[in-house]
């Protein structure tokens, strides 16, 4: 009996197998190490084969989806926040209550005291509440209200370095928003989407933010919405840090995860 210890996403994972399974493990661990990742040792064409035939079975899988994201880019961005480190159904709880009380995000900044109380129950309330209050200054104080919706005018590159120039607001969060409320063609990766990819040897880089010029380059603009809402959910239900169902999973046949562990038994 061997005891494999890998680390998927700043998450430590402990695996009791047998020699044979230890050793492909292994093996997958150290191709996500290598340089460049599996599938970009396969021809054009290949590539947008697997690619467009995943997308598609994900899709089918799991439909389009929004997973509660709202559709303001403001809102939008605050709710990421309230979602990080957080069950998303309590990030849905909490923004439902935030929007009940305040009627707009200009009352959260006169009210702070009231911001970090209706957060306390979601945990971190002094963190993301400071977050939330110092980027609604900079919105006001650069657009005279609390609301995103001139950088609907923004293009694509102007869109993404504003909101990278809030507190707090890394990459990821940025193609979030810009993704489900400004209809840019990007792709977000967060550790869901990271281990979907990486199991799939679309990726070897080790942390999901290292990843998105990779990805990008990799899913066609039109297939990335889909990859990423779909990703989420696979990760979610079938495709988990621990024990995935690899057995039901509509993408095994792509999978380099699932190939090498099925190749060990």
């Amino acid at each position: 009996m061997y005891v494999l210890v890998f680390s998927e996403s700043a998450w430590y994972h402990f695996v009791y197998c047998d020699e044979s399974l230890f050793s492909a493990l292994s093996k997958f661990r150290m191709a996500q190490q290598a340089s460049t990742a599996w599938i970009m040792n396969l021809n054009e064409r290949r590539r947008r084969y697997i690619v467009r035939t995943v997308c598609a079975r994900l899709l089918d899988q799991y439909g389009l989806l929004r997973h509660a994201n709202p559709i303001d880019p403001l809102d939008d961005l605050i709710f990421i926040i309230l979602s990080n480190r957080t069950r998303i159904p309590v990030a849905v709880r909490g923004f439902k209550t935030l929007k009940s009380e305040f009627q707009n995000w200009g009352q959260a900044l006169v009210r702070p005291n009231d911001l970090e109380r209706l957060l306390r129950p979601m945990g971190l309330a002094l963190k993301k509440s400071r977050q939330i209050l110092e980027l609604l200054t900079q919105i006001q104080s650069e657009f005279g209200d609390c609301n995103l919706e001139p950088i609907r005018k923004f293009n694509e590159p102007n869109a993404e370095a504003y909101l990278t120039s809030l507190p707090g607001v890394s990459l990821k969060v940025a193609k979030c928003v810009m993704m489900y409320t400004l209809s840019f063609q990007v792709l977000p990766v967060d550790s869901n989407v990271h281990r979907i990819a990486t199991r799939l040897g679309w990726v070897s880089r080790k942390r999901a933010d290292q990843c998105h010029k990779d990805l990008e380059k990799l899913v066609s603009p039109s297939l990335r919405f889909g990859f990423h809402v779909d990703a989420i959910a696979h990760a979610n239900v079938l495709c988990r840090a621990r024990s995935p169902v690899c057995t039901r999973c509509p993408i095994a046949t792509y999978c380099q995860y699932y190939a090498l562990s099925k190749g060990a038994n």
